[in-house]
């Protein structure tokens, strides 16, 4: 096992099978703001946010963002906000493209079904990364666009669900005992 320590977070990486996720924009924002609070979400998406989280601690693998992530949360008016984003991009990294001109192409097939390019971008990068899942609340990106891409388009309660991790196992990733966080058991899976 090898462990690394980055942003206040200890992963531990181990020999089974990674599977590496993406995540859009809103999934992005909405597991950050999770982990920033520390207090239990309890909002209308307090389970999609905690789930979020765990898939984050729990999943064996990691978390990207892609390129058209980073151009939208640049875009938030708040600059506050828009460095918030920026300063936890240590522990999402951003996908880089492989096969730019084969993006273009994608996303233009993709808006076929879907007319927000941003979105078909999202899902043309995560596909161009060869990501196995891509996160997202949005269920009209899901439903359209499900059919027509070997990536896994999920929303986070389903796709934790998914993962059939049993009550009690250890996390992959695990707050480090000077992160505040640390002191929290709401995301535990026990």
């Amino acid at each position: 096992m090898l462990f690394r320590t980055f942003a206040g977070y200890i992963k531990v990486r181990s020999m089974k099978k990674q599977m590496h996720v993406g995540l859009d924009s809103q999934c992005y924002t909405y597991l950050i703001d999770a982990m920033a609070k520390l207090d239990k979400p309890t909002d209308d998406l307090a389970e999609q946010r905690i789930a979020l989280f765990r898939i984050f601690l729990y999943c064996n693998g990691g978390l990207f963002i892609s390129p058209t992530v980073r151009t939208e949360y640049q875009r938030i008016r708040s600059k506050e906000r828009a460095d918030f984003h920026e300063e936890w991009t240590t522990l999402f990294p951003e996908t880089q493209p492989v096969y730019a001109a084969r993006i273009e192409v994608r996303v233009t097939e993709l808006q076929a079904y879907h007319p927000d390019a941003d979105d078909c971008r999202v899902l043309a990068e995560a596909e161009d990364a060869g990501l196995s899942v891509l996160l997202s609340f949005d269920s009209r990106f899901i439903s359209r666009l499900s059919r027509h891409t070997t990536v896994s388009i999920m929303r986070p309660l389903d796709f934790w669900s998914s993962l059939n991790i049993p009550r009690g196992s250890t996390p992959t990733t695990s707050p480090r005992f000077d992160n505040p966080m640390a002191d929290q058991s709401w995301w535990q899976w026990i």
